[in-house]
């Protein structure tokens, strides 16, 4: 915006002359546009996929499905009955070797080679107790015990707080290391049953 004071009628009409002059010509204006039907709403929510887990359980039991009609179409139906019951109790078997063997390592390796806090009793939830720590960049974290009191000693790792263990008795680590073993021997036993079934099944 420029400011013309003092001078004449003509003087003013001039200037706006010129001015005008350099400006560049505008388009013809054609019809008038609602703005609203230029505005494109997009959700912020995506898609919820299911997680890899249930992926590769999905697959899993895809897969057992496949074993377990061939091997009954091949052989004898009555084994539509007792892979899938072998196959069950393989499944308990990884479940139990992953969950205490886990547990195991970190309840061996995070107290020697972690960082190791006072976690505070913070609620109950069916019948557990819930600790809260904080780790060293000052973010919470929970942790679920059964036989703590008010204070709990809990190691985590720095590189990934959220994992952490207690110091485990001697009583606690022959227990893991023996359901750990018997973990194994379900899931060896099932497997092995459904593979042994299934090679014989294909080679007739």
């Amino acid at each position: 915006m420029y400011a013309v004071d003092d001078a004449s009628a003509a003087a003013v009409t001039m200037f706006c002359a010129a001015v005008r002059a350099r400006l560049p010509e505008r388009a013809p204006e054609g019809p008038r546009v609602d703005g609203e039907d230029l505005v494109t709403v997009v959700s912020g929510e995506r898609p919820q996929r299911p997680s890899s887990r249930v992926r590769l359980v999905a697959a899993v039991i895809a897969v057992f499905a496949v074993i377990d009609v061939t091997v009954g179409v091949l052989r004898e139906p009555g084994w539509l009955v007792a892979l899938p019951f072998a196959q069950l109790l393989a499944s308990a078997g990884v479940f139990m070797a992953l969950t205490l063997g886990r547990g195991l390592y970190d309840g061996l390796r995070l107290p020697k080679h972690s960082i190791t806090v006072m976690a505070e009793l913070d609620h109950y939830t069916n019948n557990t107790k819930v600790y809260r720590d904080t780790d060293h960049d000052g973010e919470p974290h929970f942790y679920r015990d059964v036989t703590g009191g008010e204070q709990l000693e809990l190691s985590y790792d720095p590189r990934n707080p959220s994992r952490a263990a207690t110091r485990l008795s001697l009583f606690s680590r022959i227990t893991m290391v023996l359901t750990t073993v018997i973990g194994l021997c379900l899931a060896c036993g099932g497997l092995g049953l459904t593979g042994y079934q299934l090679v014989v099944a294909l080679r007739g």
